[in-house]
This record gives C-alpha cells, structure tokens and sequence, in this order.
C-alpha cells in the first residue's frame, strides 16, 4: 500500500520537527544522597539534530539556575524504549513524546503519572493554555503531561498558479477547493504535470471543516459513519478518481524532496498545499522568492458554523509512574514549560507555543508566517484528537480504510463499516473497565 502524500508528508514534519539521534547532552553531574549534594533527574526527549541543540541550551540554563537538581539529558527517539523502561520499573524522571496520539493509551496501562496534584499545590498557571493544547493532554479528567509545543495545519496556495487560473483569492469553501482543483490540475498525455491539490486529505483533520467527529465522549461510541467524517471520505474519493490510482502512484515517485528546493509545492507541481507552520522556515530557506499565500481550512458551505476550524497536535512532556525523583522532575517541567522557556524552544524549533501568553512574545517576530498561525490558533475552533486508548489503532484502521476505497478494493460504506467493527470493541473494551 502506498501511503498518501499528506500522510508522509505530515510523518516526515514530525520526524524533522521531533525525531531524533540517539546521544546524551554535554552534560554530566554525579548525583549522591548526602546533604548539599545535588539530585539527578533523567530526561529522555524526542527532539534530535538541531532541535536537541535547543532543548540542551534549555537544559544547560536550569542547571545553572540552581544548585539543587541536575537535569541529565538524553536525546532518544524510539518511544517503545520509554515503555519498556517503565515496565522494567528503571525509567527517565521525565519523558516526551512527539504527540498527544498515545497518551491515554499510556495512562490507561499507568505508565504516566497524573500532574493534578502538582498543578493544584504549586497553583500552576494550567489556564493560560490553548483549550486545544489542554484538551490534549488530559484523559478521564485527569492532566497525564504538559504541552510545550504545537503544530497546526493551513492552506498554502501558489498566487502566481491561481491568478493564472483566474482565482484572485484562495478557495474558502469546500465546494471551492473542488472547484480550483479542476481548474489547476494539469493531464498531459495520461500523466499529472501539476495537481491543484493533493487529493487524499487526512480524515481526521480535515473532518472538522465538515462538522465531523470520530467519538462520542457522551455515548462512548465510535463514529466513523458520522455524516461530517463520511463527508471528507466522499470528497477524497471524488478528487481521487478524477486521476486514477496509476497516475497518482507516478507522480508520488517523481516528487522532489520534501525539505529541499525540489518540494513539489515549490517547483509548481502543485498549485495548493496543506502544510503546518514549519513549511513557511523551508520557504524562506529553500524558495525565497516564491509566490505564496497561506489560508485556512476550507469548509464546508451546508455548515457555516465550521468556518475557521483547525486542527492542531503537541509535544508532551510527561513523568513517568516509578520515576525516582518525580518532585524534582516536576520542578523541571513546570520550568521549563514557563512562558519564557516555552518562547525560546518554540522559535528555536520553529514550531507555535501553546500558552497563550507566549503567542505574543516577541521573539517570533523573526520567524515566517508566524502572525498568520498565531491568529488561526488563538483565534480559530481549534480541535485535537479524542483522547481514547485504541486511538493508534483508531486512526491506522482509519488510512487502511481509506486507501482501499480510495484504489477501488471496497465501496464507502463497507469501508466505514469496517472501521465501525472493528473499533467499536475496543471502545466497549475500555468503557467496561
């Protein structure tokens, strides 16, 4: 099966924007337990390659803080190694992940340890949080970690393609994006020289310019057949079958690299894209006279009360359960998850802050399209993934789905209804606890 464009593309974002080469910060600091000696909390982070460089600056500066706990950093990727460190009741004091995706999951199995208390006994400032970024880090009303970071998702549009076309501003609408997309998209002899836009759209972010859910938190109930999520399936089955699997297939294999000057967006070969804030700093580095333009998500005409949505992810701090030093790991965190640290990591790495008092901080003013992103998420219906613990397994049988009606190999219905059948028992499974 070949993945979608976007799929890959948002996979390749977040590892740039989160993966990471294994090694340890510069660092180093003999932890003891006699008195004046300093504790050492262990910190996995997920962040390699120049983001790690940030978080190290981050690191470096509360060690010299204070004289009473040392942070000792590790750059790690693989998350199955957080797991298992915690089942084998040896793991960090403090841990990330690049999204919110598994944190219920882990909560459910007791693998995080809820941050209630702490928030309540240091009357931290929780509030000041994005809803969407506090929403995503909470399960069964208890808050399992902190988020440092955001993503967000816009359209980006070629001005030069769609004043060509005939189109003096981006598609506001559903209907309109099809519309462009028609008019954009070029088929010379069978192949694709230039697509208006992608024509896979991920499910579960794009749902919500349609009114769309993929849960109930009332009934506990899986909706894969909801009219708003059925909504985004239909119009990607559209779009698909205006090409063809074979030819989208061929054009997948002649795109340029995505972080290069040979993005596909940027050489022309599409005339739209839908991208997170990230591709404005690849814009600026690799294409600095291209033409461009950044909108929100189009939405649905029959559902006005959808304009403006989005859809957005995080980076998640959390103390693991069986932490050693979880008191001074906890100092760390709320640290580091201040407004000025969490300005300084979120421009360094390019990425949005989630408190909304650092949305106005002043170091962004250097950072592209950062205003443009800022707005849409202070000022939007933001929305992130429903925090339940099949919620991986909910969103692959979501894409395997997708692709079979999207390549012909099942019809709509049956493909939803094989979602519903196969999601469902996890969702009873868990609500019968």
């Amino acid at each position: 099966m070949i993945r979608s464009r976007l799929n890959a593309v948002i996979s390749i974002c977040l590892l740039l924007v989160f993966s990471s080469l294994a090694g340890c910060s510069n660092s180093s600091q003999t932890s003891g337990s006699g008195k004046g000696e300093k504790v050492t909390i262990d910190y996995w982070y997920t962040w390699g390659g120049a983001e790690a460089e940030e978080m190290k600056k981050l690191i470096d500066e509360f060690n010299k803080s204070q004289d009473r706990i040392f942070v000792k950093g590790l750059s790690q990727g693989d998350i199955q190694k957080q797991m298992t460190a915690i089942v084998g009741k040896n793991p960090p004091d403090l841990a990330t992940h690049f999204d919110e995706n598994r944190l219920a999951s882990w909560a459910e199995r007791g693998a995080m340890m809820p941050l209630d208390e702490y928030i309540k006994k240091d009357n931290y400032d929780f509030d000041d949080f994005l809803p969407s970024a506090q929403t995503a880090v909470k399960y069964n009303e208890k808050t399992y970690g902190l988020p440092i970071v955001m993503n967000t998702w816009m359209l980006y549009y070629n001005k030069d393609l769609l004043k060509e076309a005939g189109f003096d501003g981006p598609p506001e609408t559903i209907q309109e994006l099809e519309e462009y997309n028609k008019k954009l998209s070029k088929i010379e002899d069978g192949r694709i020289e230039r697509l208006g836009i992608w024509p896979s759209q991920t499910p579960h972010i794009w749902m919500h310019g349609f009114g769309g859910q993929i849960w109930n938190p009332e009934t506990k109930e899986v909706t894969a057949k909801d009219p708003g999520f059925k909504a985004i399936m239909e119009m990607n089955k559209r779009m698909w079958d205006q090409y063809g699997s074979d030819a989208l297939d061929r054009l997948v294999t002649s795109e340029g690299k995505y972080d290069s000057a040979q993005n596909s967006f940027f050489t022309g070969k599409y005339a739209m894209s839908f991208d997170g804030e990230w591709l404005a700093t690849f814009i600026k580095r690799f294409a600095p006279d291209f033409n461009y333009g950044i909108a929100p998500m189009p939405y649905d005409e029959n559902h006005p009360e959808s304009k403006n949505s989005g859809f957005t992810n995080v980076g998640v701090l959390y103390i693991p359960e069986g932490a050693k030093h979880p008191d001074e790991a906890w100092e760390f965190l709320s640290w580091i998850t201040e407004k000025e640290q969490m300005a300084k990591f979120a421009a360094g790495v390019g990425n949005l802050p989630t408190r909304k008092s650092a949305t106005e901080d002043p170091i962004f003013k250097d950072m592209p399209e950062y205003d443009t992103f800022k707005d849409y998420i202070v000022n939007g219906k933001m929305h992130s993934v429903p925090q339940v613990p099949f919620l991986e397994e909910y969103l692959t049988e979501i894409w395997t789905a997708q692709d079979e009606i999207l390549r012909g190999k099942i019809d709509l219905e049956a493909g939803l209804n094989k979602i519903q059948e196969k999601i469902q028992p996890l969702a009873d499974k868990t609500s019968s606890k």
